[in-house]
């Protein structure tokens, strides 16, 4: 069945060490969404000591918990890598139930951006990513934000290459709204799918 009015589903990606969990906890509060589910913290909380072992445990885990919101109507934030392919399936089906999307796609210039900042989070007592994976996300990742931008309601893209979470594009209803003079490679894809 569809929801009366239109539930927000808010989805913050991006690859690992790109600082989407930072721009989150600046964001989150101004939207007030109250329910938050960030697939890490779920996979910290089963395995402090090795939390990348329990991705896949997390990862169902999130599967339920988004499913189980999206049947009540809730509003409620995910973050993602966008790698695989979980949270695509997830917007597909909130969309179907008449959720809002706003997407939050927070990306580096560079994957060895990403790789050096996963590194100091190890040094300041944080959870490691295999440097592979990291690679192999970045990859998926921006395929996946590719493929997909044209179903999200709102779209705002940020460059945290400089740790200061710079918007470069937003796209509102398939109108490109906003979009920063100096456009990062990464972003093109998107902005070309919403040139008329």
């Amino acid at each position: 069945m569809m929801h009366k009015h239109n539930p927000m589903f808010y989805v913050f990606a991006g690859n690992n060490g790109s600082g989407k969990s930072t721009i989150r906890n600046l964001i989150i509060d101004k939207i007030g969404v109250e329910i938050n589910i960030d697939p890490d913290a779920i996979a910290r909380r089963i395995d402090p000591e090795n939390p990348e072992s329990k991705r896949v445990t997390a990862g169902k885990e999130v599967i339920k918990s988004v499913n189980k919101y999206i049947k009540e109507g809730k509003d409620f934030s995910i973050e993602t890598t966008l790698a695989g392919g979980n949270a695509i399936r997830q917007m597909h089906k909130a969309k179907e139930m008449g959720y809002k999307i706003t997407m939050f796609y927070v990306a580096l210039s560079n994957v060895n951006q990403n790789i050096e900042r996963v590194a100091m989070r190890v040094k300041n007592g944080g959870h490691d990513i295999p440097t592979e994976d990291i690679i192999r996300r970045s990859k998926t990742s921006f395929e996946h934000l590719h493929n997909n931008a044209i179903m999200i309601d709102n779209l705002v893209l940020i460059d945290n290459s400089q740790d200061d979470g710079e918007i470069v594009l937003e796209v509102n209803d398939g109108q490109i709204t906003f979009e920063s003079s100096n456009l990062p490679i990464w972003a093109y894809p998107v902005r070309e799918q919403f040139k008329l």
